[in-house]
């Protein structure tokens, strides 16, 4: 029982250790540029997904094909590993976020036709502003579980 009670206190003191070390780094936290490179990231992985299955299909096709430069093929090879890595990173952080903000990431970035940020909030039956602040809140999350974060330098 003491351990039990021990090992709560233990928890909770980590627990707003880490909400202080998120408030700190949400003021130094440069909102619209880690927006943006989120989005990036939201964007390499959707057209991965799109256009990746083709793309390893055809290799499959072409597999007896000897490239003319292997130094160019290990290039794309590994750029192709890269964005495979990034789908899996994205797709664990995506877990980790509450439905609603899972939905409006997956539907708004990551379907193959993308949807508009006013048609999306009405299909999803909230006000825009209450859709804004979810998508807000879902990206910030995002960028801090995959450590794209942008900080702004002072001075």
């Amino acid at each position: 029982m003491i351990c039990l009670v021990f090992q709560n206190n233990k928890f909770w003191e980590m627990i707003r250790m880490l909400e202080q070390m998120l408030h700190i780094e949400g003021e130094q936290m440069d909102k619209r540029a880690t927006r943006k490179k989120v989005e990036g990231l939201l964007e390499t992985v959707r057209l991965y997904q799109t256009l990746g299955g083709a793309r390893r299909e055809n290799s499959r096709l072409h597999a007896h094909c000897v490239t003319e430069n292997p130094a160019e093929y290990r290039a794309v090879s590994a750029s192709e590993e890269q964005a495979a890595l990034l789908c899996a990173e994205v797709e664990q952080a995506l877990t980790r976020l509450d439905e609603q903000e899972q939905e409006i990431i997956r539907r708004r970035y990551l379907q193959k036709e993308k949807m508009l940020d006013c048609l999306l909030c009405h299909e999803l039956n909230l006000s825009e502003r209450t859709y804004r602040r979810a998508k807000g809140r879902a990206i910030d999350k995002l960028a801090y579980m995959l450590r794209t974060e942008v900080i702004r330098t002072i001075g």
